[in-house]
């Protein structure tokens, strides 16, 4: 319904703006604009690119973001994720002990064995040979060679589990040799002679800091070397005592430097654990 108080109410254009001419568009704006009225908004208003300084999320990387917008392109490269840290295990804390134990054992019967040496050394020279009747005296060398299979029992235990603790705590640490040469480098022929000092040398480096490392590796290792020429025992009676007076005290060197890294390596681990 018209007002006849309105004149030109068809196509005139309200507002005072003119009214179309002859032939032109009753709006000046195209279809298809924002302005114009009859506009179903074909197109997208926003944007076909991301803007530079605020890239989509990577998190909405490969969406759909509707029809005629175009995949965030990614600006940035994508940064790491955060991986879960695996948990701690516990510090062989009663394996490092039973280790400082044994090694206290070892050097107990070595210097009963060396007492007792000294005290039937006349008896030994007399059955002809101290060298081989030793290794079969309950007193002698056997004895000892029990102890040192005990010793292996409870140190290589002791050695896996802080290997384990290391590369969990550390995962950067290197280690020269695998796992198996725990237990292996003790008894392979010609590789006993560095292997082991290697694998506690990379446990003790991977736990304890250099600042704090107070232990003398080197000096421990040597000593042991030495004490083991003590099985090949010479045949007289009186350099049978003195090579086993040698290798006591030998022992008794190694024995001090394994306490002191056995401390050590316990005391670095209970700091990465956050119980010292």
């Amino acid at each position: 319904m018209s007002d006849p108080r309105i004149p030109n109410q068809n196509g005139a254009a309200p507002w005072g703006r003119p009214g179309p001419q002859q032939g032109q568009q009753p709006y000046p704006e195209p279809l298809g604009s924002l302005a114009h009225p009859q506009s179903a908004y074909p197109q997208s208003p926003y944007p076909e690119q991301p803007y530079p300084e605020s890239p989509y999320p990577e998190q909405y990387a490969g969406q759909d973001f509707g029809q005629g917008s175009p995949q965030p392109a990614e600006i940035y490269p994508p940064q790491p994720r955060y991986q879960a840290r695996k948990p701690l295990p516990e510090p062989p804390a009663g394996l490092a002990a039973a280790a400082m134990v044994v090694a206290c054992c070892l050097l107990f019967v070595e210097l009963a064995e060396l007492a007792i040496l000294l005290v039937t050394a006349d008896r030994a020279e007399d059955q002809g040979g101290l060298g081989a009747g030793s290794w079969l005296d309950p007193s002698g060398v056997t004895l000892t060679g029990v102890f040192l299979v005990a010793a292996f029992l409870v140190v290589c235990p002791w050695l896996q589990a802080s290997r384990k603790f290391a590369e969990t705590a550390n995962p950067a640490a290197r280690f020269a040799r695998r796992p198996a040469w725990t237990w292996l480098g003790w008894w392979v022929p010609v590789v006993f002679l560095w292997f082991p000092y290697q694998v506690v040398r990379d446990i003790r480096n991977a736990v304890v800091p250099a600042g704090e490392r107070r232990s003398r590796l080197g000096l421990w290792w040597t000593c042991w070397l030495l004490f083991g020429l003590s099985a090949y025992s010479p045949s007289s009676a009186d350099l049978e005592v003195l090579v086993r007076s040698a290798a006591a005290l030998t022992l008794l060197f190694a024995f001090v430097q394994w306490i002191r890294i056995v401390r050590e390596i316990t005391r670095g681990q209970e700091k990465l654990a956050g119980l010292g």
